[in-house]
């Protein structure tokens, strides 16, 4: 169903060190969020509504890292795409035929690019950017730094392994789709909360995987399902990836990895340096 062998390889530290190991305590809930079908050919935009998306490559084997696309409600300043309809598309094809189809080119050397791979969408009756992954390649991943609501069907990589969530009234059930724990299932009540994801033998599911931590990740019950990087106190090395199947609102600081490449987001609200 899908392809999601060998996702994390290419961010996988083997020194034991977290590359930014800066986190806010706070929560952040990622919703899945159905886009409008009602934006025009060309959004209007108005004062209001000024606000920018600056993508960074932090790290990559066949682009450039520091590279930076930015992004206004209308698309990507200076696309190559020629139309203000609110959407950014990210792919290793920049044209079919005549017609350009992506925004942003992605490299076709790098290992899991799918020809158009994620979509950035301005929603402007919520005024802000959401992001989807399209289909092709091998997937569009946020890193969890935050501690997030689990909602059903939520697929999470670490690892080897990739986790489906399936949540019922407050019963939770995680099952593995690829990796050591294949075909794993199991069920959990909000009284068998934190179920901690790990090496340690400590932890409820354990792996034997020296590119997961000790407790990798920590799943509680605290009015619903959340889940988090780490054990609470210190992150994961090489991190929590969830698949972004559906839009997600993008927020400030938030990393994803696109086949061996990864993005930060950094979102402006400030006029002036909108404008600049």
């Amino acid at each position: 169903m899908f392809k999601f062998r060998k996702l994390c390889c290419c961010f996988i530290s083997s020194d034991g060190q977290n590359q930014d190991t800066s986190q806010d305590s706070h929560p952040i809930e990622l919703k899945d969020q159905k886009m409008s079908s009602s934006y025009n050919k060309n959004i209007n935009i108005t004062t209001e509504e000024i606000i920018k998306l600056t993508l960074t490559i932090l790290d990559t084997v066949h682009m450039i890292i520091g590279t930076q696309y930015e992004i206004l409600p209308q698309g990507l300043i200076n696309t190559k795409r020629l139309v203000k309809d609110g959407c950014v598309y990210a792919g290793s094809t920049e044209k079919q035929g005549r017609l350009v189809i992506n925004d942003i080119i992605l490299s076709e050397k790098e290992k899991g690019v799918g020809k158009r791979h994620f979509l950035i969408q301005y929603n402007k009756e919520k005024a802000c950017f959401f992001i989807k992954d399209m289909g092709e390649g091998l997937g569009t991943f946020i890193r969890i730094e935050k501690p997030i609501k689990l909602v059903s069907a939520y697929i999470f990589s670490f690892g080897d392994s990739h986790m489906v969530v399936h949540i019922e009234n407050t019963l939770l059930t995680l099952k593995f789709i690829e990796g050591p724990k294949v075909d794993f299932k199991n069920t959990y009540t909000p009284d068998m909360s934190p179920i901690r994801i790990g090496r340690m033998n400590e932890c409820t599911i354990k792996f034997d995987d020296s590119s997961l931590s000790r407790c990798h990740c920590m799943i509680y019950y605290e009015d619903g399902w959340m889940m988090q990087d780490g054990d609470g106190m210190k992150p994961s090395t090489n991190g929590n990836w969830l698949f972004v199947e559906n839009f997600f609102e993008v927020f400030d600081g938030m990393k994803f990895k696109v086949g061996e490449t990864l993005f930060k987001a950094e979102i402006c609200s400030d006029l002036n340096a909108v404008s600049e």
